[in-house]
């Protein structure tokens, strides 16, 4: 895998923006979203079709010509295309800075819910009574009491 390739992608892909969201790319996720997508030799045969996909000259592109080479490239590999595009969103949405942005826009923590949690409602064991109350619907065997 060319890291410098995944992350010009990467950058076309979440570009980033003034509002403070950061580019993929330089975030430095090529790494992580081609472990990500390779975690199957299917997924390391769609990355590898997404990157021999790339025009030649792909890195010397201006960002419009970039996007118009990844439209083509989607339209031609849709599947490959969309594998990439789902651990891209992976990994960008799960990234500490970019979490951080959420927080900063959104006012919500941007975290997982555990171990922290929910705030739940005492499970009602009543629930259960009529089910404790049934036949088993299973053969016993031998061993069972």
């Amino acid at each position: 895998m060319t890291a410098s390739l995944l992350s010009a992608i990467l950058d076309r892909l979440l570009p980033g923006n003034s509002e403070g969201w950061p580019a993929a790319g330089k975030l430095g996720l090529a790494p992580s979203v081609g472990a990500f997508i390779s975690r199957t030799p299917e997924g390391a045969a769609w990355l590898e079709v997404v990157l021999a996909g790339t025009a030649p000259g792909f890195l010397e592109m201006t960002p419009a010509e970039q996007t118009r080479d990844l439209q083509r490239l989607e339209e031609a590999e849709p599947e490959a295309f969309e594998r990439l595009v789902v651990a891209a969103y992976n990994m960008y949405y799960t990234h500490p800075e970019v979490r951080h942005v959420i927080e900063r826009l959104t006012g919500y923590e941007a975290r997982p819910p555990q171990p922290l949690g929910y705030e739940m409602e005492p499970f009602d064991e009543a629930l259960l009574v009529r089910q404790k109350q049934r036949a088993p619907f299973w053969r016993r065997t031998g061993g069972e009491a």
